[in-house]
């Protein structure tokens, strides 16, 4: 039997980070991906893989079916917010209303509670953590115990065990920092994905899944898009993390599901479909 991770989706485009392109422009761009999430989709059920999709609701406006269509092939559907705006520059009122429409976008597309959410470059703060709760979220996926990343929000840089209850009614699911050293690299996916090599990736999740921890795994559909345009105003820094290894991402990917069997965040922990605590949780 395979090894388990959990599989999600940061369901976003090209041009909607939100910090380079402001969302007033995007409708002047390309949206580019609808065949990307196909092939990616048309890869889960090769290997008979579940992901939670954390949609940006602007982009499930603009392709509702894509996202009911994700939902009925038996993914989880969850929030990236709205406009991809960091939440440590939103005021609180700012925040409540960004992941509100996201969540009423969400809902009214499949039909069914929204329960989770992650943060624009896990930009989470601890006043919307609250929010979250009071907006009726079960459960949020947004904080990295690292900070080797200049977007990273620094809340919890250190975590005893990847679940863990913030209040009674919310529960964070974090992302792996693999301890190299004296440091703690991201490893949960993304531009990493695509930066280490997959030796060396793979073994890193073997080491944290052996250590009895959840390993979460995520990446963008731009990460499988070589054929993005190129944002020449990046630095050097952001510009090889964008772009580094995108024409080898797709064929990693397929390893990375033929060695490991991914799930959706609800498939693995059911209990957070529901607000309550369980009296007994296997972690």
């Amino acid at each position: 039997m395979k090894p388990e991770i959990i599989f999600t989706v940061d369901l976003e485009d090209w041009f909607t980070d939100g910090r380079h392109i402001t969302m007033n422009s995007w409708n002047d761009y390309e949206l580019r991906l609808e065949s990307i999430v196909h092939r990616l989709l048309e890869l889960l059920a090769l290997y008979r893989c579940t992901g939670t999709f954390f949609t940006l609701g602007w982009i499930a406006r603009k392709r509702p079916r894509l996202i009911r269509l994700i939902y009925e092939m038996g993914h989880e559907i969850a929030s990236h917010g709205y406009a991809h705006e960091l939440v440590y520059m939103l005021s609180p009122s700012q925040f409540r209303q960004d992941i509100k429409t996201s969540k009423e976008v969400l809902e009214d597309i499949i039909g069914a509670r929204i329960r989770g959410y992650r943060a624009p470059c896990f930009s989470i703060t601890d006043w919307g953590l609250q929010i979250l709760e009071e907006e009726g979220f079960y459960y949020d996926s947004s904080i990295v115990p690292s900070t080797y990343h200049d977007m990273y929000s620094r809340l919890y840089t250190s975590v005893e065990h990847p679940l863990f209850p913030i209040s009674m009614q919310l529960w964070e699911l974090s992302m792996p920092a693999l301890g190299i050293g004296r440091a703690k690299l991201p490893w949960g996916g993304g531009g990493f994905f695509r930066l280490y090599p997959y030796s060396i990736y793979q073994y890193g999740i073997q080491a944290w899944l052996s250590s009895g921890k959840p390993f979460v795994f995520y990446i963008h559909p731009y990460d499988l898009d070589p054929g993005q345009p190129r944002q020449a105003h990046l630095s050097g820094y952001h510009y090889t993390r964008r772009y580094y290894g995108l024409q080898r991402a797709e064929h990693k990917l397929a390893k990375l599901l033929k060695q490991f069997k991914g799930r959706s965040i609800v498939e693995c922990y059911p209990f957070l479909q529901h607000r309550e605590q369980p009296k007994r949780v296997t972690l």
